[in-house]
C-alpha cells in the first residue's frame, strides 16, 4: 500500500513510517519540519516538504493516489495554544480538514487519526 504519513518526521510519525516501511508498504511522509526532525525519518520513506494548511495539499494527493492517510501532523505546544489560540486552530482543525477533504475527494481508503482528545 501507498501511505501518507502527516507529521512523519516526528517522534510518533516516524516510529509509525518505520512500522509501515517493516511491512512492506510505500511511505510518503508530509511534513513542515516545525518540529519534527528530518533525521528521524526513514531513509526508505519519501518526504514532501509541506505545512498541511497549504494549498497544495490537493495536487499532492491527486497525484500520489495514497491508498492510506495516517494523520499526525499538528501544532502540539501547549504555550502556543494558550498564547495564539487562532494560530493552534488554523494548524489543528483547518489543517486537518485540508488533508481530510484532499483524502475524501481522491478516494483514499483508509483514514487514520491521533489525538490526545484534549
Amino acid at each position: 500500500m501507498k501511505i501518507a504519513i502527516t507529521g512523519g518526521a516526528g517522534f510518533i510519525g516516524s516510529h509509525i513510517a518505520d512500522t509501515y516501511i517493516a511491512a512492506g508498504h510505500e511511505v510518503v511522509i508530509l511534513d513542515n519540519f516545525s518540529s519534527g526532525k528530518r533525521e528521524n525519518v526513514n531513509e526508505q520513506a519519501r518526504i514532501i516538504e509541506i505545512d498541511i494548511t497549504s494549498a497544495d495539499i490537493d495536487l499532492i494527493f491527486k497525484n500520489e493516489k495514497f491508498d492510506v492517510l495516517n494523520h499526525h501532523a499538528a501544532q502540539i505546544d501547549v504555550r502556543v495554544s494558550v498564547n495564539s489560540p487562532i494560530l493552534d486552530a488554523k494548524l489543528n482543525i483547518l489543517g486537518g480538514l485540508n488533508v481530510y477533504e484532499a483524502a475524501a475527494k481522491y478516494k483514499v481508503k483508509k483514514i487514520i487519526f491521533a489525538s490526545s482528545g484534549g
